[in-house]
């Protein structure tokens, strides 16, 4: 999809961010007791009126496999660790392309900073037809992804209907397939997640080019408070 293509329908997939959040989540005063950071003040990362988790909700519980890894995530059992968290499809020529960038950078400032154990990229497709094992490891070098790191983890569906489930119902980041075979694109918000080690959601960032220095410092912050 074309850049202003992507601009002129946004509107219409934002709307669907407020037909109700996500159930079992925790709001209000009651966030600051299960975080670290400070709310923030851009209200797209605080509030209860967005279909995504946003600061002090629990994180959706996902089990989700590597295919490049050959293992499969379950964000329940990382233990001790924080995550990054995303969602995204290898193809996409607009705006994951920075985005991938941005969490690939993240990941470098984390093993510079001495904090890569302490922390996990989980990079969600929600385009697990195409997006096979080659596929995704060819986005790693495209990317700069450090794959031999060990902190970064490619999670792909089963197919389209858990897609479906686990990135749209579950996480909150509300896509739409435009076509269909090898040329099809998908409209899509960005969202990107910090989550802390307890489950909760400590930062949700909107945009497609989200601050890389930003989230490096909210991240060093949370896991020097929880090691």
């Amino acid at each position: 999809m074309h850049r202003r293509d992507v601009l002129a329908t946004g509107g219409a997939l934002s709307t669907a961010l407020v037909a109700g959040c996500l159930t079992g989540r925790i709001g209000g005063d009651d966030a600051a007791e299960h975080t670290v950071l400070e709310p923030p003040e851009n209200d797209l990362e605080h509030g209860e009126d967005f279909a995504y988790p946003t600061y002090g909700r629990a994180f959706p519980e996902i089990e989700l496999r590597d295919p490049l890894a050959e293992t499969v995530v379950d964000t329940t059992t990382i233990d001790g660790e924080c995550f990054v968290c995303t969602a995204f499809y290898a193809t996409c020529p607009a705006e994951c392309i920075p985005l991938m960038h941005a969490m690939s950078s993240v990941q470098a400032q984390s093993l510079e900073r001495g904090i890569g154990n302490s922390v996990r990229f989980l990079a969600i497709t929600f385009d697990p037809e195409r997006d096979t094992p080659d596929e995704l490891r060819d986005h790693a070098d495209m990317v700069n992804v450090d794959l031999e790191a060990g902190n970064w983890h490619y999670l792909r569906p089963e197919d389209v209907d858990e897609a479906q489930s686990v990135v749209n119902d579950e996480l909150g980041i509300i896509f739409r397939k435009d076509g269909e075979g090898p040329m099809a694109e998908f409209t899509h918000i960005t969202v990107t997640f910090l989550v802390n080690p307890d489950g909760y959601v400590e930062r949700s960032y909107r945009g497609e080019d989200p601050d890389v220095d930003r989230i490096s410092s909210d991240l060093e912050t949370v896991v020097d408070a929880t090691n």
